[in-house]
């Protein structure tokens, strides 16, 4: 079953877009109840339900969540389960994720949050404050993950053109050319037990290839 309510907070006070939300519970009363309380955070949170792990597969291979929420005791696996999928799904890998635990079960709670979780509420004891903190908190911590990821990315590519530059000046050129052949003449002259006979004539293969300028080019 899947059931798409738009709730609209009276307030924008920290997300004006609205949050596209996936809640997964088996239980029809809890998801009404984590419905009224998301009617209280005085967020804009267009929430969408499903009841199995089935229907929660479909929906995050079909649309990209900001939020998803995730009950962790489910008929059919855990939401242990349910995270292990999202993370690896195409379009919501990176989503912002709540598991929705019992009282008192912190070890699962721990456990989530070790896996990549970004938060957990205790389903009995939750309020719209406790919601609304969660989903702020969770949403934050993804997006700040996903700037890593891409500034991880970015600065890799400056270090990747800047040894590209760097190898294409013939002055460090002959230095990395220098330092090669030091390196193949000590692995030659040690002959260590590791290298065989034919793994000594290809380094002097190598060695000869590199000694030759007009041979050995860099590209």
């Amino acid at each position: 079953m899947s059931v798409s309510v738009e709730v609209l907070g009276p307030e924008e006070r920290v997300f004006p877009q609205i949050i596209k939300t996936l809640l997964l519970d088996d239980s029809a009363f809890d998801r009404a109840r984590i419905r009224r309380l998301s009617q209280n955070t005085h967020l804009m949170v267009a929430l969408s339900e499903v009841d199995t792990i089935t229907a929660l597969k479909a929906a995050v291979a079909n649309e990209a969540f900001d939020l998803i929420l995730i009950d962790y005791r489910l008929p059919q696996g855990d939401g242990l389960e349910v995270l292990e999928y999202i993370q690896k799904s195409r379009l919501n890998s990176d989503v912002a994720t709540i598991m929705i635990t019992g009282n008192g079960d912190m070890k699962t709670a721990v456990t989530a949050m070790r896996n990549g979780c970004h938060d957990f509420l205790t389903k009995d004891a939750m309020t719209s404050e406790q919601l609304r903190f969660s989903m702020v908190g969770a949403m934050q911590s993804a997006a700040e993950h996903r700037n890593l990821i891409r500034q991880t990315a970015h600065q890799k590519e400056i270090i990747k053109q800047g040894l590209t530059a760097a190898l294409l000046d013939a002055d460090v050129q002959g230095a990395v050319l220098s330092l090669f052949k030091h390196e193949i003449r000590d692995m030659i002259d040690s002959r260590t037990t590791v290298f065989t006979a034919q793994d000594h004539s290809d380094l002097e293969a190598l060695l000869s290839t590199l000694a030759d300028d007009d041979e050995f080019i860099f590209t």
